[in-house]
C-alpha cells in the first residue's frame, strides 16, 4: 500500500487529460476571477500537483504553486521551469507575500480530513490574498451526496502508457471521511505494473464549509455546481 500520489503521480497527467478540459477550466477560472478582481494578476494554487491548472493559466497570470507531494511537484518543475513552485502544507504554509487569488480545485481541500484542520487552511488562504483579492476552493462531496461502496474506473492511453485505475470505497471516522483504494494497472512497451494507492478525504457539509470560511475571516459564496458538479466557493475577505 503506498500514500496517494506517490507511483501514480507518473501517470496523473494522462488519467486526467480524459477527465479535465484544462484550457476551458482556465478561462472560467480567469472569468470569474477577473469578475471578482478585473486587475488580478498574480495567483497562487495550493494542492497544484503536476502544475497543469498553473500551466493553462500562466498565460493570463503570474501563477505560483505550491503542494505537498514530492513526486507531483518533480512533474510540475519540469513543466513549468521558471514558475515558483514549493513544498508545503496548505494547512500551515507561509509564502511570504499575498496575491490576486488564491485557488485550491479538484478536491484537494478533502485531504484534510478534519474541520480543524479545514478551517487552519482557510485561514491560511486568507492571509495570502489581497484585501479586495479573489479565494476559490472547490470541495469534495458532501456526505449525502457520497455513496458507501461506489466502485469507479477509468481507463486511459496516452504518451506510450495505458492506465487501467479502478477503486473500491468506504467510510471512516463515523462517516465523515470517505476512504479508497485505487488499483492501478500501468501498462509500456514490455511490461505492466500494478500498485495500490489509499485516499481519505473529508466529507464535510456546505454549513460547515462556510463556517469554517467565516471563522477563518472570508466572506464565501456556493455554487453547487462548479466545475464538476461536487460545488465551488468564491469569494474574500470579510
Amino acid at each position: 500500500m503506498e500514500e496517494s500520489y506517490t507511483s501514480s503521480a507518473q501517470t496523473y497527467d494522462v488519467i486526467y487529460a480524459e477527465v479535465v478540459d484544462y484550457p476551458a477550466t482556465a478561462a472560467r477560472l480567469t472569468e470569474l476571477i477577473r469578475s471578482h478582481k478585473s486587475d488580478a494578476t498574480t495567483l497562487l494554487e495550493a494542492a497544484c500537483g503536476t502544475g497543469a491548472v498553473v500551466d493553462a493559466l500562466r498565460g493570463d497570470f503570474e501563477v505560483s504553486g505550491f503542494d505537498l507531494s514530492a513526486e507531483m511537484l518533480a512533474i510540475a518543475r519540469h513543466k513549468l521551469p521558471g514558475v515558483e513552485l514549493r513544498q508545503a502544507d496548505m494547512v500551515n504554509f507561509d509564502w511570504g507575500g499575498q496575491f490576486d487569488a488564491v485557488i485550491c480545485m479538484f478536491s484537494s481541500i478533502g485531504y484534510l480530513t478534519t474541520l480543524q484542520a479545514v478551517e487552519q487552511a482557510y485561514r491560511r488562504f486568507a492571509a495570502h490574498v489581497v484585501p479586495d483579492g479573489v479565494v476559490v476552493v472547490e470541495p469534495w462531496f458532501t456526505p449525502d451526496v457520497w455513496i458507501d461502496g461506489h466502485v469507479g474506473t477509468n481507463l486511459v492511453a496516452g504518451d506510450g502508457v495505458t492506465v487501467m485505475r479502478m477503486n473500491s470505497s468506504w467510510l471512516e471516522d463515523e462517516g465523515r471521511v470517505s476512504a479508497m483504494d485505487m488499483h492501478h494497472l500501468v501498462g509500456r512497451p514490455g511490461s505492466v505494473e500494478h500498485f495500490v494507492e489509499r485516499h481519505r478525504l473529508s466529507l464535510v457539509t456546505v454549513d460547515e464549509h462556510l463556517a469554517a470560511f467565516a471563522a477563518a475571516g472570508l466572506a464565501m459564496e456556493h455554487d453547487p455546481d462548479g466545475f464538476m458538479g461536487r460545488g465551488l466557493y468564491v469569494g474574500g475577505l470579510a
